[in-house]
């Protein structure tokens, strides 16, 4: 299987929007391609959620479905945390972690069509 994945993310690099094959690809470029699952380079908010799904379940070491300062480390005092912290405790709630993403999400999809290109997930992220 993981021959798969890597033959996977190899044939996108190469054909990566229809681009010439490029020698090096941006932390963001691979981890959308990473993260569009049905490969139509294009993430749904489905996909866009299962990133963050998968990050907060790896995070969430005691299972209480709250990140808090020792799980996250320096991440508790990052801007993204503290602004989705909106109930202002110690931690970020699931459901706390949801909303932002999805208002991420929104806000990120520029040409309001209901999908990310790698472009507009590039410019959300700088």
């Amino acid at each position: 299987m993981k021959n798969i994945v890597v033959a996977m993310l190899a044939f996108c690099l190469l054909n990566f929007a229809g681009e010439q094959a490029r020698a090096e690809y941006t932390v963001v470029e691979v981890n959308f391609i990473l993260a569009d699952k049905d490969g139509n380079f294009l993430l749904s908010k489905t996909e866009y959620l299962l990133v963050a799904l998968e990050d907060f379940k790896k995070l969430d070491q005691d299972g209480n479905n709250e990140l808090d300062a020792d799980e996250v480390g320096d991440l508790s005092r990052d801007p993204e945390f503290l602004d989705g912290n909106t109930d202002k405790n110690s931690s970020l709630s699931l459901e706390e972690v949801i909303t932002e993403k999805l208002a991420d999400f929104d806000s990120a999809d520029t040409n309001d069509d209901g999908a990310l290109n790698v472009d507009e997930v590039t410019k959300h992220q700088n």
